[in-house]
């Protein structure tokens, strides 16, 4: 949001530069952000004139929510335990991610791993991306 924000204005936080700079910054608004894994409270930063600043990660809710769940089934992949994983988001400043909602996201990806492994024991050809001509 910084970068954006920064483009936006013309200048970084603390920069002076009065031939570049379009407008100014004006604090930051508090806005809840709210996902299946947790609610992330953000500061999003304010601008003293022009348009308003809406952070571009904000407008595909789904996408960046799919980000979030993305991180918690790498880690299960990767073999980090569910209180790691739980710290992890603490620090990153996401409340609401439990240990038992690890766990229920972790075991829906045990079940899609387990329907592919069905699946492909019950195909009767190996599964290939390409065929090679003759």
């Amino acid at each position: 949001m910084e970068a954006e924000i920064a483009a936006g204005v013309g200048a970084e936080l603390g920069e002076v530069a009065p031939d570049q700079r379009a407008t100014h910054r004006n604090g930051y608004r508090p806005r809840a952000w709210e996902t299946r894994v947790g609610e992330v409270e953000l500061l999003v930063p304010r601008k003293r004139s022009g348009e308003a600043y809406f952070p571009s990660f904000l407008e595909p809710r789904r996408r960046s929510e799919q980000a979030i769940v993305a991180v918690v089934r790498e880690a299960y992949v990767n073999g980090v335990s569910t209180r790691k994983v739980d710290r992890l988001f603490e620090q990153l400043g996401i409340q609401g991610m439990s240990k038992d909602r690890v766990s229920a996201l972790c075991r829906s990806l045990d079940e899609q791993v387990e329907a592919f492994r069905s699946d492909r024991s019950q195909a009767s050809t190996p599964i290939c991306g390409w065929t090679p001509s003759t």
